[in-house]
C-alpha cells in the first residue's frame, strides 16, 4: 500500500490515487567509481581575477562561491571591532563602556525583583491567610 501526505492534517494517510512502482523494479548495481582526488588551492584554481588582485593592496576576501568580493568594512565597525577583540580581562557585555555597565546592573536588578516577585507569590498561595 502506498501512503502520503494529507494537505489537511499533514499526517501519512493512505495514498487515494492509484501509484505504480518505480521502473525498473529490480535496483541496478551502483558502479564502482574511485572518489575525486582533493585538489588543494593552487593559481589555476584560484577564483580571484588578476585585475582585482592587483588593484588593492593585500588578499581580497569574496563571497563564497562567486567571484565578488565583500564590501569595504566601515571605519567606525572597525573601531569596534578593535574595541571589542582587546584583550582587557572584561567580559564581553561590559567592554562597550559605562552604558553597558548600567544597562547590565539595570538587568540584574529586574532578575532579583521578578525572583523577590515569584517567592512572594508561592509564599501567598502556600500558607493560608489568618481569619
Amino acid at each position: 500500500m502506498y501512503h502520503q501526505l494529507s494537505k489537511v492534517t499533514g499526517r501519512l494517510v493512505a495514498a487515494t490515487n492509484l501509484q505504480s512502482p518505480l521502473f525498473p523494479v529490480a535496483p541496478i548495481a551502483l558502479q564502482r567509481v574511485d572518489p575525486p582526488a582533493i585538489q588543494y588551492t593552487t593559481a589555476h584554481l584560484s577564483t580571484v581575477t588578476e585585475a582585482s588582485a592587483c588593484s588593492a593592496p593585500g588578499p581580497k576576501r569574496l563571497i563564497p562561491g562567486t567571484n565578488i568580493p565583500y564590501a569595504p568594512v566601515n571605519e567606525t565597525i572597525k573601531k569596534r571591532q578593535e574595541l571589542f577583540q582587546k584583550d582587557n580581562d572584561l567580559p564581553i557585555f561590559l567592554k562597550g563602556g559605562p552604558f553597558d555597565s548600567i544597562l547590565y546592573r539595570f538587568t540584574m536588578l529586574l532578575c532579583v525583583v521578578g525572583l523577590i516577585g515569584i517567592g512572594h507569590t508561592i509564599y501567598i498561595h502556600a500558607v493560608p491567610r489568618k481569619q
